[in-house]
């Protein structure tokens, strides 16, 4: 699969970048923090990223599912005067989680899978996806503003969907880079230590 002209990856950036000034303007306090990763997901965008190969087809419709699980948060999030502080405490960690975690990936961050430099340190150093772990915690987080049943589902449902994406990333990064396979047996886990 051909890398998509640099245009269009500056128009993707400038698109979410809008969609996260509409989020600030949209005066839910909800909506605005994740505004802060959508500014965070467009800059990236912004800057030129180094490719060293593109994910094949299939590797590209495995993220796709994850990507629109990651669609459905705030849409199903009880507005935000009746989160409790708990679940108000997730969303905010989970965010800051991700937007550290994308903010270390720098120029190697894309929306799709693709072989860029693989990044190992900072928060990569105890786990090999951890903005999927704050991704995780935002989506549970918006479920339990509903009830607890959605609190649940939520993890369960996505889990699957995130290990599609994951498995399809490591794929392309260990059939690339001698560096991320030596990586992933340096830090074994993906999401969760201990579990998987």
């Amino acid at each position: 699969m051909p890398r998509p002209p640099r245009i269009l990856e500056l128009l993707m950036g400038l698109s979410v970048i809008l969609c996260a000034i509409m989020s600030f303007r949209s005066g839910t306090p909800e909506r605005a923090l994740a505004g802060i990763l959508q500014l965070t997901v467009g800059g990236l965008l912004m800057v030129s990223r180094p490719l060293q190969r593109t994910a094949n087809p299939a590797q590209v419709a495995s993220s796709l599912p994850a990507l629109a699980a990651g669609a459905i948060g705030l849409a199903i999030a009880a507005p935000w005067g009746d989160w409790n502080l708990a679940t108000a405490t997730m969303f905010s960690t989970g965010l800051i989680l991700a937007v550290i975690s994308l903010l270390t990936l720098g120029r190697s961050f894309g929306v799709l899978p693709a072989a860029r430099k693989p990044v190992c340190s900072g928060v990569y150093r105890w786990v090999r996806h951890p903005a999927y772990v704050g991704q995780l915690m935002m989506l549970t987080a918006c479920g339990l503003s509903n009830s607890l049943l959605l609190g649940l589902l939520i993890p369960l449902a996505c889990l699957p969907l995130l290990a599609l994406r994951i498995q399809a990333e490591e794929r392309l990064l260990g059939d690339t880079w001698t560096d991320y396979r030596l990586y992933m047996q340096r830090v074994r886990w993906r999401i969760c230590p201990m579990l998987w």
